[in-house]
């Protein structure tokens, strides 16, 4: 046979007091004087950055204003600097033929040089003789440098040979 469990009866909650005027009064006081106090310490805050941003904005405006100054001491001396530049151009003209000149005959005098090294160049590990001012030199072409040639001899001797000295190649 079944069991039948009868619910207990649920006691009634008690019934809350309902507030009187004056404790509804005193909360909303309570609660205003929180927020009073919040928005003051806010408003503190609010009120100190300001302050802060004010001393750094100042100090910001004095910053440009020296640099407005250091600006245009700056052009004065860059003004002064440009005809000095100018002055000086002026003065170099003059020179800028010589020196066309002189490239033009360094070039005519080391164009045989170079003729000679072309040649030399394709000739490296061949058996060469070089006639120059210091006489005939037979051997092996080891090295052929800007100003230079190299040679290895049949003793053993390696021998430089400044471009400039070379008469003939066989």
């Amino acid at each position: 046979m079944k069991s039948k469990c009868i619910p207990a009866r649920k006691k009634k909650a008690p019934r809350k007091k309902r507030p009187t005027l004056l404790d509804i009064v005193n909360r909303l006081r309570h609660r205003l004087l929180r927020l009073f106090t919040s928005l003051s310490r806010r408003l503190h805050r609010i009120s100190r950055d300001v302050s802060r941003l004010a001393g750094q904005v100042n100090a910001v405006s004095a910053q440009e204003k020296q640099l407005a100054v250091q600006l245009a001491l700056t052009n004065q001396s860059l003004k002064g600097l440009s005809g000095k530049v100018a002055a000086l151009a002026a003065q170099t003209e003059p020179f800028a033929t010589q020196i066309s000149s002189l490239q033009a005959e360094v070039a005519s005098l080391t164009a045989p040089s170079r003729a000679v090294r072309t040649l030399l160049q394709e000739r490296v590990g061949t058996t060469v003789s070089i006639d120059s001012n210091a006489g005939s030199i037979s051997g092996t072409l080891t090295t052929v440098g800007d100003d230079f040639v190299q040679i290895k001899e049949s003793t053993g001797d390696i021998v430089l040979i400044p471009l400039v000295n070379v008469n003939s190649v066989t």
